[in-house]
C-alpha cells in the first residue's frame, strides 16, 4: 500500500509573518541607537574642528597681536574672512553638518560657533561654542534632553 501523502518544504505564511515582526521590532530598537551613533560622530568632528579653529585664531593673534583683522585689513570674519576660507564646513567632504564662524569677534577677543546644518540641523545638543579663553558651551540645546547647561556641555562636548 502506497500513501499519496507528500511531505512539502517550506514556510507558511505565519511563520513568515512571526520573521518579519520580529526583524521589524529589531530595526526599531537599532534604529534610533544607529542615529544617535552617527549623530555623536559629526558633533565630535564639529568639536575637533571648532578647537583646530582656535588654534588658528591663537596663531593669527601672534602674527597681527590681533583677532579681528591682519595689517592689510583683511578680517577673519564674516562669509569671505580668513577663518570662512579656511574652515569652510564640517565635515571637509560631503554634506555639511555645521558651519564653523565667528559669532563675535574683537581686536582682543572671539567667539567661535559651530552651527547645525542639514542632517544635524535638529540635534540635541545645539551649535557649540568655544571662545578666546577656551570655554566650551553651547547655544540653542534641546533643554528637555539635558538637566542643565553644565549637564548638555559634558554630554556633547565630550563625545
Amino acid at each position: 500500500m502506497q500513501s499519496s501523502y507528500r511531505v512539502e518544504r517550506g514556510f507558511t505564511l505565519i511563520e513568515l509573518m512571526i520573521t518579519v515582526a520580529i526583524v521589524g521590532i529589531l530595526a526599531a530598537l537599532a534604529y534610533p541607537s544607529y542615529v544617535e551613533y552617527i549623530a555623536k560622530g559629526r558633533r565630535a568632528q564639529a568639536a575637533s574642528d571648532l578647537v583646530a579653529a582656535q588654534q588658528w585664531m591663537e596663531r593669527f593673534y601672534a602674527e597681527n597681536n590681533r583677532y579681528d583683522q591682519n595689517p592689510a585689513g583683511t578680517t577673519t570674519n564674516g562669509g569671505t574672512g580668513l577663518l570662512a576660507q579656511r574652515f569652510p564646513q564640517t565635515p571637509a567632504e560631503g554634506a555639511a553638518a555645521y558651519t564653523v564662524r565667528l559669532s563675535a569677534v574683537a581686536s582682543d577677543s572671539y567667539t567661535l560657533l559651530a552651527t547645525r546644518t542639514g542632517s544635524m540641523a535638529s540635534d540635541k545638543c545645539g551649535n557649540l561654542q568655544i571662545n578666546h579663553l577656551g570655554t566650551k558651551t553651547l547655544a540653542s540645546y534641546d533643554t528637555s534632553a539635558f538637566a542643565n547647561l553644565q549637564d548638555a556641555v559634558n554630554k556633547c562636548w565630550r563625545q
